[in-house]
């Protein structure tokens, strides 16, 4: 159906974009590996208020989408 889809979370935002730099950082990695280890930098980092502040957005126009979408039918 058309119903928007749900947000990505903080760290799921985050990945996306440092996703990349663990591939290079560590050559032949596999994907698991780039989970596991984005992992490990998302817990490691100290200030995630950037993140959580895009995933807040998300969540917003997220739930203003769904709003739409339920008037409409």
């Amino acid at each position: 159906s058309d119903k928007p889809k749900r947000p990505l979370s903080a760290y799921a935002l985050w990945l996306n974009s440092a996703r990349e730099s663990i591939k290079r950082e560590n050559p032949g990695i596999k994907v698991t590996e780039v989970a596991k280890r984005g992992g490990e930098l998302w817990r490691a980092m100290k200030d995630k208020s950037e993140w959580e502040a895009k995933a807040a957005k998300a969540k917003d126009d997220y739930d203003r989408a769904v709003k739409e979408f339920e008037a409409n039918g």
